[in-house]
C-alpha cells in the first residue's frame, strides 16, 4: 500500500465549490468530506468504490449517510449484496430497517439492469450494487438513471477486476494492510488524485 502511516489528505483534487450543499450528504467520516469533490456523498450521482475483496469493511464509510437516508422516506436498495454488507445494513441501530430492501435480479436480468430500473423509479434514495463486470456504457446509463431518479447510486467493485475508463461521478479505491487503511480518489482512468488515511 502507498505509505498509509504517513498519508494525510493530499487534496490534489480541486473541490467543485459551485455545487450546492443541498445536493450533498455529509459523510461524517474523518477526512472523507475533504477528499470527495463535492464535500460529501452526492444525493444525485454515481459513486464507484473499488475494494480489495468481499471482506473489506467499506460499509463504515457509508453507514452515517445511509442512516440519514433511511429516515427520509424513500428506500435504500441493495442489489444482490454479499452477506457482510447485508448484515451490516440490517443490524446497524442507526438505520431504519423498514426502509431497506434487498433485491435479487430476475432470472435473465443483470444486477446492473436491476439497479438502473430502481434508480429510474424515483422510489429509492440510494441503490447499491455489486456488479461483476466493468462497462463504461453501463456506467453512463446508471449515471443518467441516478440523475433522473434523484438518487445516489453506489457500485462496489472488487480489485481483481480491471479498471478501465469509467463514467462515474466519483471513483474511490480502498486499500488496507497491517499498517491500516487508506481511501484514494482516482480519476476516470484509475490514476490516483488524492487520498486520506482512515482511522
Amino acid at each position: 500500500m502507498k505509505t498509509t502511516g504517513k498519508l494525510h489528505n493530499l487534496n490534489a483534487w480541486e473541490r467543485k465549490e459551485s455545487t450546492a450543499t443541498s445536493l450533498v450528504v455529509p459523510t461524517q467520516v474523518d477526512g472523507l468530506d475533504e477528499l470527495l469533490p463535492c464535500g460529501g456523498w452526492p444525493k444525485n450521482g454515481l459513486v464507484e468504490i473499488v475494494v480489495p475483496d468481499a471482506y473489506a469493511d467499506f460499509m463504515s464509510l457509508l453507514m452515517p449517510a445511509l442512516a440519514r437516508f433511511s429516515r427520509k422516506g424513500r428506500w435504500i436498495a441493495m442489489v444482490a449484496p454479499p452477506c457482510q454488507a447485508r448484515a451490516r445494513l440490517f443490524t446497524d441501530s442507526r438505520v431504519n430497517p423498514l426502509r431497506v430492501l434487498q433485491v435479487n435480479p430476475h432470472p435473465g436480468r443483470s444486477a446492473l439492469w436491476t439497479a438502473e430500473s430502481m434508480l429510474q423509479s424515483g422510489d429509492c434514495s440510494v441503490v447499491m450494487a455489486w456488479p461483476n463486470c466493468n462497462t463504461e456504457l453501463m456506467d453512463k446509463r446508471l449515471q443518467n438513471a441516478a440523475s433522473s431518479g434523484k438518487a445516489l447510486a453506489i457500485l462496489v467493485r472488487y480489485e481483481g477486476l480491471s479498471m478501465p475508463r469509467s463514467a462515474v461521478d466519483v471513483r474511490l479505491k480502498l486499500e488496507a494492510d497491517a499498517d491500516g487503511s487508506a481511501l484514494y480518489l482516482v480519476d476516470s482512468s484509475g490514476e490516483i488524485l488524492s487520498g486520506v488515511a482512515l482511522p
